[in-house]
Parts: C-alpha cells; sequence; structure tokens
C-alpha cells in the first residue's frame, strides 16, 4: 500500500465536489452499515474497534482513505466532524 501524505493530498485540488463520491468510496470500503456510514460522515472521529467483523479491505488501507476524505473535506471548508449526509443509494442487498 503507498502511503499519501496528507499535506500533499490537500494541495491537491480535489473540490467539493468530488466530496460525496469519496464518501461513498470510503462506505463501500467499509462494507456499508453503521460503520460505513460513520466513515463517510465523522471522519475525523472514525475508528476501527475489535468488534468490526471482516471488512472487505485492509484495516490501514481504510483508515488512509477515511484520513483523506476529512483532509479534502477540511480543504474545502467543511467540518471533517460532521460532513453532509451522503448520497442514498440502492445497495442491493450487498452490504
Amino acid at each position: 500500500m503507498i502511503k499519501l501524505d496528507q499535506a500533499k493530498v490537500a494541495e491537491s485540488g480535489w473540490t467539493a465536489d468530488s466530496i460525496p463520491a469519496m464518501q461513498v468510496a470510503v462506505f463501500v470500503m467499509c462494507g456499508g452499515g453503521m460503520v460505513g456510514r460513520f466513515a463517510a460522515e465523522q471522519p475525523a472521529d472514525f475508528y476501527l474497534d475489535d468488534r468490526v467483523g471482516k471488512l472487505p479491505y485492509k484495516a490501514r488501507e481504510i483508515i488512509q482513505a477515511v484520513e483523506t476524505l476529512a483532509t479534502i473535506a477540511e480543504k474545502n471548508g467543511f467540518d471533517p466532524h460532521h460532513l453532509p449526509e451522503m448520497p442514498r443509494f440502492h445497495n442491493m442487498g450487498t452490504f
């Protein structure tokens, strides 16, 4: 896994328009559910504890993706503790 430098991520030029898509990506990386929604809507407060079962991605990959979402949200003037609700979509029973 490539370790991203969050300072460079902040300067990468990602705009606020990309945040909803990133929220969905983080939600999917967490396997959906409450953990995924927590990661997508409150990335600055997100953590994985021992009660979380099998994840579709490695924990460190999920943590890095959530940190990246928080960095880009903060850079665009959003509060990473309370992002807007992620886009609604039908998961068709996948999660």
